[in-house]
């Protein structure tokens, strides 16, 4: 977390090891009104609507946006079980109850995001080509080195279709679980709004990654508050234009950046709710001065992921539902 990597040492490097699938970003989709109202009684009526079907593209799968939210009172996003962090430092044991460490061949390799009980999003250059069999997530663990857990089975990958493994441009990914987690265990992160405003927000980012430079990982996770940079700025920072694009975003403050093993974890805006803005993809050292770290920039792939979580069943923001 907070510091080191090396020039363009991304973190980590792609993993190539045999087909993933993938999902288009320009598929349409059946939204007939009156599916959508049966849909929305089934999820009132029983938490079985919100179970995923087998396999994507099975045939008894609707063709639908992902169910509608419902006020339901024990479902909602981006709750930490702790104060608000200034500064950093270690996380809490169960603070940011959404925070998910990747592992792959029972290596951690990764951190991931619960938004749903089922779904995790990552990045792609985490499970770049990596069947999912090889994957388990470990989700309500603090000390990741010691745990005892096989963690949680990974059914699918789902890569975004356009990532660059070169320029890790679209490094944003979807992590499908076999079986959903127990309510006790975890709490989703709100997913931002399309158009959200980002430039100055403040934010968190956390994970296991390195608390040096060329460090090893942390044992426990830890956390850091940056700043997100305007696009200006973030395009006008070392790396240049062209190793930035729209569809990334910068993050850093004095001595304080996501490090090596922190990839695929969240970077969260704080207000009003714990909201997953950023995903870590890559930066060169970590905390250098003129070289803030490069997160994937969620609200740019939301149309996407409506498709990649049509699956899902989310849960929406507290007090969304009071007047």
């Amino acid at each position: 977390m907070t510091v080191a990597l090396g020039p363009y040492q991304r973190r980590p490097r792609p993993i190539i090891a045999g087909p993933a699938s993938h999902l288009n970003s320009r598929q349409n989709f059946d939204t007939d009104g009156m599916l959508r109202s049966l849909l929305l009684l089934a999820v009132l009526a029983t938490a079985s609507a919100c179970k995923p079907c087998k396999s994507l593209g099975e045939g008894s799968c609707p063709s639908l946006p992902p169910p509608l939210a419902t006020p339901l009172l024990t479902c909602s996003c981006g709750v930490a079980r702790g104060a608000r962090v200034v500064g950093g430092g270690p996380v809490t044991a169960g603070e940011f109850p959404w925070l998910a460490a990747v592992k792959r061949d029972g290596k951690l390799i990764c951190g991931a995001t619960v938004v749903a009980r089922d779904h995790l999003i990552t990045a792609t250059h985490c499970v770049y080509e990596v069947e999912a069999s090889r994957l388990t997530v470990l989700v309500g663990e603090y000390n990741v080195n010691k745990s005892r857990s096989e963690g949680y089975r990974v059914s699918h990958v789902i890569q975004h279709p356009d990532f660059n493994r070169y320029t890790y441009d679209n490094d944003i990914a979807v992590l499908r679980l076999a079986e959903a987690l127990p309510d006790h265990l975890y709490r989703p992160a709100c997913l931002p709004d399309d158009e959200d405003a980002l430039a100055g927000v403040d934010a968190i980012v956390s994970g296991w990654g390195s608390t040096v430079e060329k460090g090893p990982p942390s044992d426990i996770p830890m956390k850091a508050e940056v700043q997100i940079w305007s696009q200006e700025a973030c395009t006008g920072a070392g790396y240049g234009r062209r190793k930035v694009t729209p569809r990334m975003l910068c993050a850093n403050a004095p001595d304080r950046d996501s490090c090596t093993g922190d990839s695929g974890g969240p970077l969260l805006m704080t207000q009003p709710h714990y909201t997953v803005v950023g995903i870590v993809s890559w930066g060169r050292g970590c905390a250098r001065q003129g070289y803030p770290g490069v997160y994937a920039r969620v609200n740019h792939f939301m149309p996407w992921l409506r498709v990649a979580l049509r699956h899902a069943c989310t849960c929406t923001p507290p007090n969304i539902y009071k007047k």
